[in-house]
């Protein structure tokens, strides 16, 4: 790499600006998109006012195989129900929760959504796993009515995941941020984190706002944060987000490329690879309906510190995940086809009410939507 400080970024990305595509949304190709709803949610427990949870926080998403009518993939929960934060008081409706890996099967006649199979993950030492937060100084962990829970060191946000290529997987984690290998029973092997592997700037992003998507090619692992660092200084053309690349020969960062949003948007959804140097990303700016901003990208890596090449793919907008805020799981079925699901935060929908302990839950179900389109999704790009 050239350099990975912040006095270099804003020069780095003014030179590279020329690299970067403008595409509008309208010349997104041509789709067809088929929802799937999960009518039959597990319940995932019970807080201590009584509320019954379901499963969701659906992040990240990878296909599987497709077989006998239905469509397997594999996505991966969050950190767990939580409500809405406090000053820096953030309930944690159930506290115990461990992130899960979820396999999902989708019905194409019934245009079903269902669960399968899960793995809860676990610690080095085969403990749960939980989603405290590591620290208090960003977000401080309470229960529904205020007390303080312990933090947790080993505690994870997760927020993507991609095969390791021997039955497990490297997750995105926004709380340190880091980018984690687990086991194929979901036991946690290693942790890569900024100052150690990754770039130490890395720990300055905004708090909730770490890694939200990862990618594993050959022996070279990408992830993305999910919005710009705070302190980082916006190029002329807006503001962007950085994507590492670890060696994982050496353990070390390889390299670094910068994403430029559009404008209005800030947050990244996922990131899964096409082949070597190209990828697709979700970027959004986290509204619904009419002011919604949701788009699918091809992108290109260049030379390192440099600007991704991108080129529009979909406009979300025009699809029933128009409604949603969160999109957060993207997966490659074959060239010309997307599988896309969103993360509806376990049905939490408000602030925690300390005196009763009771939290607004609304009816979002789980839902999972595949895109099909006129073109190979690889476009032009070099094989």
């Amino acid at each position: 790499m050239k350099s990975i400080f912040l006095a270099s970024t804003l020069g780095l990305l003014m030179m590279g600006c020329s690299t970067t595509s403008t595409s509008s949304p309208e010349k997104a190709q041509s789709t067809t998109s088929t929802l799937f709803k999960m009518t039959n949610t597990p319940f995932i427990g019970t807080t201590l006012s009584g509320q019954k949870i379901k499963l969701g926080g659906f992040s990240g998403l990878q296909f599987v195989e497709e077989k006998e009518g239905a469509l397997m993939f594999q996505t991966v929960t969050d950190r767990g129900p939580n409500g809405e934060l406090n000053g820096i008081d953030r309930p944690f409706l159930l506290p115990e929760f461990s992130p899960t890996v979820v396999f999902l099967k989708v019905d194409l006649k019934t245009k079903e959504l269902s669960v399968a199979a899960e793995i809860k993950l676990k610690k080095k030492d085969g403990a749960p796993l939980t989603g405290l937060p590591n620290t208090r100084l960003e977000e401080n962990p309470t229960d529904i009515f205020g007390l303080y829970y312990s933090v947790d060191q080993q505690g994870l946000d997760i927020e993507g995941l991609t095969p390791d290529g021997e039955g497990g997987w490297w997750m995105a984690d926004e709380y340190a941020p880091s980018l984690v290998h687990f086991s194929e029973d979901g036991k946690l092997l290693r942790r890569l984190t900024p100052s150690n592997e990754l770039p130490r700037m890395y720990s300055e992003r905004k708090t909730n706002r770490g890694f939200e998507g990862v990618s594993k090619v050959e022996n070279k692992l990408y992830g993305i944060l999910q919005s710009p660092l705070p302190k980082e200084q916006p190029a002329k053309d807006g503001e962007f987000s950085r994507i590492v690349e670890v060696d994982l020969e050496t353990m070390k960062t390889s390299a670094e490329y910068f994403y430029m949003f559009e404008k209005g948007n800030d947050k990244i959804g996922d990131i899964v690879a096409l082949n070597a140097r190209n990828f697709l990303v979700i970027e959004q700016n986290g509204k619904t309906g009419e002011h919604s901003q949701k788009y699918i990208y091809r992108i290109t890596l260049g030379e390192s510190d440099q600007l991704v090449k991108k080129t529009l793919i979909a406009d979300l907008k025009k699809t029933p995940f128009n409604n949603v805020e969160k999109v957060e799981g993207l997966a490659l079925i074959d060239n010309k086809r997307l599988a896309i699901i969103y993360d509806n935060d376990f049905q939490v929908n408000g602030k925690t009410n300390q005196a009763t302990g009771l939290t607004p839950l609304n009816d979002s179900v789980n839902q999972l939507l595949i895109l099909e389109f006129s073109e190979s999704l690889l476009g032009n790009a070099a094989l």
